[in-house]
């Protein structure tokens, strides 16, 4: 990962982030299944990025759509592997920046539901993943 480059993210750790390379910026992050972990990158534009900086709740709500999606690609047990889209991540991302909010909250109930995830259970990630930075 390139946290050296990064120009936004909400915690450190093991967490989602933003960084810019030479062609632009790259939306970062990393998935953990069974004994496996996996970092994913995808291009993101400035007005994405001025969207997760706009709202602390969009940006921890991708993260918690596109963990679990790419969670369901790879792992241990995973009967059927296969890589996570650009398709399937400007899918979701569309959804999460670019619905209303009230909308928004409607998608992560369903998703969760079709994923069989406690209905609270985003709260639950968003506050164990995004931990306030040390200093």
């Amino acid at each position: 990962m390139k946290r050296e480059n990064e120009v936004y993210s909400l915690s450190g750790g093991y967490s989602p982030f933003i960084y810019k390379n030479k062609t632009g910026l790259i939306y970062c992050f990393p998935v953990s299944s069974g004994h496996a972990d996996m970092e994913f990158e995808f291009d993101i534009s400035e007005q994405d990025l001025d969207v997760l900086k706009s709202s602390n709740y969009r940006f921890k709500a991708l993260y918690y759509i596109l963990f679990n999606e790419a969670q369901s690609t790879f792992g241990t047990g995973h009967p059927n592997p296969r890589r996570y889209t650009t398709e399937e991540f400007e899918d979701a991302k569309n959804k999460v920046l670019y619905k209303s909010e009230r909308e928004l909250e409607l998608y992560i109930k369903e998703f969760s539901k079709k994923k069989n995830i406690a209905e609270d259970y985003f709260q639950l990630f968003s506050k164990n993943v995004f931990l306030p930075r040390s200093k």
